[in-house]
This record gives C-alpha cells, sequence and structure tokens, in this order.
C-alpha cells in the first residue's frame, strides 16, 4: 500500500489516505449534466481521477468507483425541446459521447455508472425522511432543506458568507438564504414523477447523496469534484447526508482546479468552452492527457493551441524514449539511477498527486534515454514508462 497524502477540502490540509476498510476505496465522482458534449474542464476531473484509481490499484487497493449522469435538469428540457428529442434521448446520446470521449482518453470505466432518473423513488424516500425527522419543510411547490438545522453550512468552504455571497438565491419561501430545494413542482411540458407532495422533480443535491449511498453505503472514503461542486453541491450533500444517518457522509472530499481559456474559467453554461472531441480531431488523445497532467490536480492549467501542441511534443518525445529504452535498457534489475529516479516519480505521486513534478521525472530521464550516449546507467529504465501507461494513464 501507498503512502499516499491528499489535500481534504474539509480540512484543509493533506492528510495520508486511510479507508474505513483496509486495503478498499469506495470513492465517487461526479458525473456531467448530460445536455450538450463535454469539454476540457471536464476531461481533468476525470482524467485526475482516474490517476489517483490507478495509482491506488497499483498498489494493491480494491477500488469501487462510482459516477453518475445528471439526466433531470432544466438545461436538458430546454434542449430536448430544441431539439424536438425526449429529455431521455438526448440524455443518451450524450452520455454515449462522453464515454467515448473517456475511452479516447484512456480513462477507465467505473465500477457503476448511475443516472438521476433511475433513483426517484430513492429520492423521495430521502425527502420524506428528511421531512419526518424535521429537517425539511414544504413551502410554496417545493420541499426545501433547512440548513440551519444542521448547524448551517461552511464544512467545506470555510467563510460561507464572504465566499458565496453572490450565489445566495433570494426566495420568499425559504426560512433560511442557504435553504435549497429538495423536490418541486413540476413546471409545464417537464419531465415529473408522482410524488406525496405533488407531481414534479428533485432537487440536484439529493439525486447524488441517493445514488452514492445505494451503491457505496453511508460513509464513503472519497468524493471527487472540480472546485466549482464545493458550494452549493458537495455542502448541500454532506448536510443532507448528516441529517439523514447521523454520520460524516465523506472521509476525504478532494476537488481539482479549473482549466482556463484566454484567462477565464471553461464552463458549458457560459459559452466558453473547447470540446474533447473537437481536439481529439487534430491530437491523439495520450497528448491532451499529458496536457491535463503537466500539473498538480490543485492548480490551473491554460488550454491554448499553443498548449496543446507543446504537449503534443512532450507526449511524442517521451513515447520515443519509452522505445528506446524498451530496446536498449530493458533489463529487470534496474540500475541505481533508475531506482532514484522511479523513487522520485512515486514520491511526486505520494505527495498529493503531483503529476507535474512526475511528468517532469519522466522527461530528465527521457532525456538521457534519448541522448545516446550517456555516462549514467539506465538499466531497467524501462519500468518507468510501464509506470506512465499503468497510472499515468498514457499510452506508449
Amino acid at each position: 500500500m501507498s503512502r499516499l497524502q491528499l489535500f481534504n477540502t474539509k480540512t484543509k490540509k493533506e492528510e495520508e489516505l486511510l479507508t474505513l476498510t483496509p486495503g478498499r476505496v469506495k470513492a465517487y465522482i461526479c458525473g456531467p449534466t448530460v445536455y450538450d458534449y463535454s469539454h476540457i474542464g471536464h476531461a481533468r476531473s476525470y482524467v485526475n481521477f482516474d490517476v489517483l484509481k490507478r495509482y491506488l490499484e497499483s498498489t494493491g487497493y480494491d477500488v469501487t468507483h462510482v459516477q453518475n449522469f445528471t439526466d433531470v435538469d432544466d438545461k436538458i428540457t430546454i434542449k430536448s425541446r430544441e431539439l424536438g428529442v425526449s429529455p431521455a434521448a438526448l440524455s443518451d446520446r450524450f452520455i454515449e459521447a462522453f464515454l467515448k470521449d473517456m475511452d479516447a482518453l484512456n480513462v477507465k470505466r467505473a465500477s457503476a455508472y448511475t443516472r438521476a432518473s433511475e433513483y426517484i423513488p430513492k429520492i423521495i424516500d430521502i425527502t420524506q425522511k428528511l421531512l419526518d425527522k424535521g429537517y425539511a419543510y414544504r413551502s410554496g411547490d417545493a420541499v426545501y432543506f433547512e440548513v440551519n438545522r444542521v448547524g448551517g453550512f461552511g464544512a467545506l468552504i470555510g467563510d460561507l458568507e464572504g465566499a458565496v455571497a453572490d450565489k445566495i438565491e433570494t426566495d420568499a419561501f425559504k426560512r433560511g438564504p442557504f435553504d435549497f430545494v429538495l423536490w418541486r413542482e413540476g413546471k409545464n411540458g417537464e419531465e415529473s414523477w408522482e410524488s406525496p407532495w405533488g407531481r414534479g422533480r428533485p432537487g440536484w443535491h439529493t439525486e447524488c447523496v441517493a445514488m452514492a449511498i445505494d451503491k457505496l453505503g453511508e460513509v464513503i472514503d472519497l468524493h471527487w469534484g472540480g472546485k466549482d461542486l464545493v458550494y452549493p453541491h458537495h455542502e448541500s450533500e454532506a448536510a443532507i447526508a448528516k441529517a439523514l444517518t447521523g454520520k460524516d457522509f465523506v472521509r476525504y472530499w478532494v476537488h481539482n482546479e479549473f482549466v482556463m481559456l484566454e484567462g477565464a474559467k471553461m464552463s458549458k453554461s457560459t459559452g466558453n468552452t473547447v470540446f474533447i472531441s473537437d481536439v481529439l480531431k487534430d491530437y491523439p488523445g495520450e497528448s491532451l492527457r499529458t496536457l491535463l497532467l503537466e500539473r498538480s490536480y490543485r492548480e490551473k492549467v491554460e488550454y491554448s493551441e499553443a498548449a496543446i501542441k507543446e504537449a503534443d511534443e512532450r507526449y511524442s518525445r517521451i513515447r520515443r524514449a519509452a522505445q528506446t529504452a524498451r530496446r536498449d535498457w530493458a533489463s529487470s534489475n534496474p540500475s541505481v539511477c533508475v531506482r532514484d529516479y522511479a523513487d522520485m516519480f512515486f514520491g511526486a505521486l505520494d505527495d498529493d498527486l503531483e503529476t507535474g513534478q512526475a511528468l517532469a521525472v519522466v522527461e530528465n530521464i527521457s532525456a538521457e534515454v534519448l541522448r545516446g550516449y550517456t555516462s549514467k546507467d539506465l538499466r531497467g529504465s524501462a519500468r518507468i514508462y510501464d509506470a506512465v501507461e499503468s497510472i499515468l494513464g498514457i499510452k506508449l
């Protein structure tokens, strides 16, 4: 087993990963809202989590990894009307496109994929239990979660008032400014379901709690997502689960930084995007994966044509070095020099999954391999490239 340190958003510090069951990791990652193609910002979450999953598996962990698809959402309703198809057909189209993109990026499939639309009965049950326990209330055409009943928000985001002042939604039917919808009445033409509170549809936050608990249990080891999900989504998930079970829902909350485009966060809602499929028309998935791993998952990555071209050239150099090392330096007994490189490579990953540092190590040894003549003993260096493939997920 590794001695992996991860930055826990909840404690605001790096902590050694200690799982509930030794040798086993239960992980949940938030999936896309499936009304359009996925962009590079989405890719970053799944590529970085994929490295974590691969590394854990390489050190002997059994990883159960669940990912959802949000297929109940206003944006899906709007887009399906525009295209003249059903919400289910639209979701199917973009789920298929997402999986195709992930395969091209060599992202390992989840242990299970879940869809919000398949969990309506469980979501209704959770909402009713929260009402019965006094953590929720009916007001207007919705059922709300009362945040103050669980001691308020801020477990993940810290300075809540300052951090999210611009995100507070004014609603005359809410008892508190941070209260959020668990279930609401369906609008005309929306996909909706029968419930004890009339025909309607669930709130976003309730969906993930229902799916995660169903597949992984009331307490999970690790929950991954983009930094933009800390509030309100993950704060709300944590609050719902705590009220429902009385337990802390997640042991390690891990969040990756954004991909930037011309200095602004990449986002479907603003149209500031570069779709994964468009990049893959001109570059192999390995080059895009290399770009996304060039920095720590907690650092921003700037996307540009120059950046992807540079990543493509870096990937090509590493690939050439791998071919040479596997031909000339394939010894099963690595030299002291190669063991030092390996220690630096794995040490970088143990230090909060520092993929940028790990790639820098690979580039350094690649320069030696490609030099043609070196005073260094590179016996066994082929094993470094085996780790690049199996852990960083970059096919060589």
